[in-house]
C-alpha cells in the first residue's frame, strides 16, 4: 500500500478477542485458547461465552480455554509472533486492514441482520439539537466562519466517530483535509459515547457524532425534541473474525462452518449487542477496500496501539 506522510496513532477499534496457540499441547492434548480483550461491553461478552466455548470445542474437536489479555497491543503482536501465534481473531475492521498489510491473515466471517450481506456494516450519525441553525450536511450548515462549531467525538482512533465522519466531510468537499477540520471546527474529544451524548444534550457541543450501534444503545437519552440526525455516513465495515492464511485448510473450514451455522440468539445479542436477527456472514478482502481510501483521504499510514 502506498505510504503517506502523516502517521496517526490509533487504538484498536471495537473489541480485541483472539484464539491463540492452535496445535499447542496441554498434557498431550491439543487446545485453542480464546482471549476476550478490553472492551466497554466486556461483561456482556463474558456472559455469552460459556455455551459458545463448549459448542466451539465440540465443533473443532479440541480443548478450548479463554483469558483476558492485558492490552490491545497483545492482539496485533500475537498475530505476527513466531511462537504462540494467534490463529484466529475478532477485531475491528481498521486494525484488521492495517495488520493484513504486514501479516498473512484473511477475513473469515462477520455478522449482519438476517444474514444478508446488503445489511452488513454500521454508520456514523451526525447529531445536533433543534435549537441550532445546523439543518443539513452542507458547507453552509456546518461551517460557521465567526464561531466554529464544537464537534464532539470519542477519540481519533474511532472509525465511526472520527475517521469516517472526517472522511465524508472531505469527500463531500466541506473541508479539504484533517488540518482544515481542526480549523473549521472546534474538535472535542470526549473519550466515550456517553460523554459525547452528554456534551451534545448539555449544549457543550454543537455537533456530536456516534455510531448507529451506539445510537440504538443510547436511545433512552434521546427524545424527538432534543436532537436531530442531520447525516448518515457511508457504510463502515463492521467487526470481523479473521484467521491466519496458513492454518490447516480442514481447520479453517471447520471454523467457517461453525460460525456460519452458529446463530444462538443469546450469543448474538450479548456478544454483538444485536437484536435484529443477526447471523454470521462470509466476508472477503475486497469488502474492506474502502478502508484504504479512507486512509488515503486522511493521509494515514499506520496504526500504533497503546
Amino acid at each position: 500500500m502506498k505510504r503517506f506522510e502523516k502517521v496517526l496513532t490509533l487504538g484498536l477499534l471495537g473489541t480485541s478477542l483472539f484464539i491463540s496457540g492452535c496445535g499447542k499441547k496441554d498434557n498431550g492434548e491439543q487446545k485453542l485458547v480464546i482471549a476476550f480483550g478490553i472492551d466497554e461491553d466486556l461483561e456482556m461478552k463474558v456472559k455469552a461465552k460459556d455455551q459458545f466455548l463448549k459448542d466451539l470445542e465440540a465443533s473443532v474437536g479440541m480443548k478450548v480455554e479463554w483469558f483476558e489479555p492485558s492490552s490491545d497491543m497483545a492482539l496485533r503482536e500475537s498475530l505476527r509472533a513466531k511462537k504462540n501465534r494467534t490463529d484466529i481473531a475478532y477485531t475491528g475492521a481498521m486494525p484488521y486492514f492495517i495488520t493484513s498489510q504486514r501479516t498473512k491473515i484473511e477475513p473469515l466471517v462477520s455478522f449482519a441482520k438476517d444474514g444478508k450481506k446488503e445489511h452488513w456494516g454500521k454508520f456514523s450519525y451526525f447529531i445536533t439539537r433543534p435549537d441550532t441553525n445546523i439543518n443539513g450536511f452542507t458547507k453552509e450548515d456546518l461551517i460557521n466562519p465567526t464561531r466554529p462549531y464544537t464537534f464532539a467525538y470519542t477519540k481519533q482512533s474511532s472509525g465511526s466517530t472520527y475517521l469516517w465522519p472526517v472522511n465524508d466531510l472531505i469527500t463531500s468537499k466541506i473541508i479539504k483535509d484533517t488540518n482544515d477540520f481542526n480549523t473549521k471546527f472546534k474538535p472535542y474529544e470526549t473519550g466515550s459515547t456517553t460523554n459525547t451524548v452528554r456534551a451534545l444534550l448539555d449544549k457543550d457541543a454543537d455537533i456530536g457524532v456516534i455510531s448507529s450501534n451506539s445510537y440504538i444503545k443510547n436511545r433512552k437519552f434521546f427524545t424527538p425534541d432534543n436532537h436531530k440526525i442531520i447525516y448518515k455516513s457511508s457504510v463502515i465495515p463492521d467487526n470481523l473474525w479473521l484467521v491466519q492464511q496458513d492454518l490447516p485448510k480442514e481447520l479453517k473450514q471447520k471454523l467457517e462452518n461453525f460460525f456460519l451455522n452458529y446463530n444462538d440468539p443469546s450469543f448474538m445479542q450479548n456478544f454483538y449487542g444485536k437484536k435484529d436477527g443477526e447471523q454470521h456472514i462470509k466476508v472477503e478482502l475486497k469488502d474492506f477496500d474502502i478502508i484504504g481510501q479512507v486512509m488515503k483521504n486522511l493521509n494515514l499510514t499506520e496504526i500504533s496501539t497503546d
